[in-house]
């Protein structure tokens, strides 16, 4: 999609999932809606509908894009046929742009996720599963677009998100959201062998007969009973998630032990408002720079007015070992806060987005390190194979940070361990959480 048309089409995406609810609804006191009832679904119906525009407007976007993927991965294997480097090299570019517009929009939709899901990152991994994005050009979503027109009629207040439009909810067809039954994860019922399997699920519970199961299996061919045992298992993914989304607790997809959602989280501080005056800054002198923590650097940068490669040399020189993070990446990371979310400016985050104002940062993990020292922490750097070996465990999803393959240890002053996850770092740098909000958050986890 051309740089023009794409980024006119996100900045409505914006729109919908972050200003339509409030500009369409009657009310305008805040505290008026927290305390009146109809205004307050009033005001639900209308944050709905700009979801709901938001989601139409992914669908199509999305469609174009992915056929476009697939035409330019075609142009490019003719190309290596051919040996034209030429051709390579721009189509490889051409594919890691139109990637990127992909995840924009992906983004836009986990916007949505992130908000029904009210933030809590505990619950959003309770659906990822670590899958390939679903190519929605060969999926059918006439089947959840009808069942999203049924849905609204019953409820007509609330929410249907298509699963797969986003980058990481995994589990369920649908989710639903409605000021009734809070949230649900729905299996559709499509499909001609899918039908059949859900009546037999339909005629269990309406009969008292413990061979009818038995019996049905033995008649069933191989294929179908295998498709079977894929469908119940995937009903009850959804239904234990549901159950440890509404109540707070259930057992944990991956590894069957039990968890326990904890209502009761730290208040985590966040360097947004930091950020937001370096924008601000950078507006007027092309650059703008920050230490959160004694450890945490930070640099924002207009392209066009000052080279963001400044940061890079900063860091150089003061040997720091980890890696440069350039903000625009979290876009690819699964449960990454979404941009669109951030509590800065549309203009702001329309900039961020398209790359004409880019943020860099970094962490000096060893000063890090050394602070939880003062809390009787000690930390040590893992050998390589002992790395790999707790990696190995994850299933496809992103295990243990590691650094040079070599992951951390804490261990408290009664003797208790654990390791160190990508999760702490992805909070620091697309949440924007302070370095000691984290060290709070893993502390308490001895406890």
């Amino acid at each position: 999609m051309k740089d023009t048309a794409f980024y006119r089409k996100v900045k409505i995406l914006l729109n919908g999932v972050r200003s339509y609810g409030i500009e369409h609804c009657r009310e305008k006191n805040p505290n008026k809606l927290l305390t009146d009832s109809a205004e307050w679904e009033e005001f639900m119906l209308q944050v709905h509908k700009g979801f709901f525009m938001t989601q139409k407007n992914s669908i199509f976007m999305l469609q174009k894009i992915l056929k476009e993927q697939k035409q330019i991965k075609s142009d490019l294997k003719q190309a290596r046929r051919n040996r034209n480097s030429d051709s390579i090299k721009k189509l490889n570019e051409l594919l890691d742009k139109i990637k990127y517009q992909e995840m924009v929009v992906r983004k836009a939709m986990d916007s949505i996720a992130w908000q029904i899901l009210k933030y809590d990152l505990t619950v959003m991994r309770r659906l990822y599963q670590g899958h390939e994005l679903i190519d929605i050009t060969d999926s059918n979503l006439e089947s959840e677009l009808r069942y999203i027109d049924k849905y609204l009629e019953e409820n007509p207040t609330g929410f249907v998100l298509i699963s797969d439009l986003t980058s990481f909810v995994q589990v369920g067809d649908v989710v639903n959201l409605s000021l009734q039954k809070g949230i649900q994860i729905i299996e559709l019922k499509e499909g001609k062998k899918n039908g059949e399997i859900f009546q037999i699920i339909d005629t269990l519970k309406e009969i008292d007969c413990p061979y009818y199961l038995k019996t049905t299996l033995e008649n069933m061919d191989k294929k179908t009973r295998e498709q079977f045992v894929r469908e119940i298992k995937q009903i009850g993914r959804g239904l234990e998630v549901s159950k440890t989304i509404n109540e707070g607790v259930g057992t944990d997809l991956f590894t069957g032990l039990s968890v326990k959602i904890d209502k009761n989280e730290i208040e985590l501080e966040t360097f947004q408002e930091i950020i937001n005056k370096l924008l601000q800054e950078c507006d007027k002198k092309g650059y703008a720079i920050s230490v959160i923590d004694d450890c945490l650097l930070l640099g924002v940068y207009e392209i066009d007015k000052f080279p963001s490669i400044a940061f890079d040399i900063w860091v150089n020189t003061l040997e720091i070992k980890m890696p440069i993070v350039d903000y625009r990446r979290s876009i690819y990371d699964p449960l990454g806060f979404p941009v669109f979310l951030q509590p800065f400016q549309d203009k702001y985050i329309l900039e961020l987005i398209q790359g004409k104002k880019i943020i860099k940062m970094t962490i000096d993990i060893e000063k890090w390190l050394k602070s939880f020292e003062e809390d009787g922490i000690k930390w040590r750097w893992l050998t390589e194979k002992e790395t790999a070996r707790i990696n190995s465990k994850f299933k496809g999803k992103s295990g243990i940070f590691s650094l040079n393959k070599r992951g951390l240890e804490l261990e408290s002053k009664e003797g208790k361990k654990q390791h160190i996850g990508e999760g702490i770092f992805s909070r620091i740098f697309t949440g924007f959480n302070t370095p000691s909000s984290m060290k709070k958050i893993l502390i308490k986890a001895f406890r």
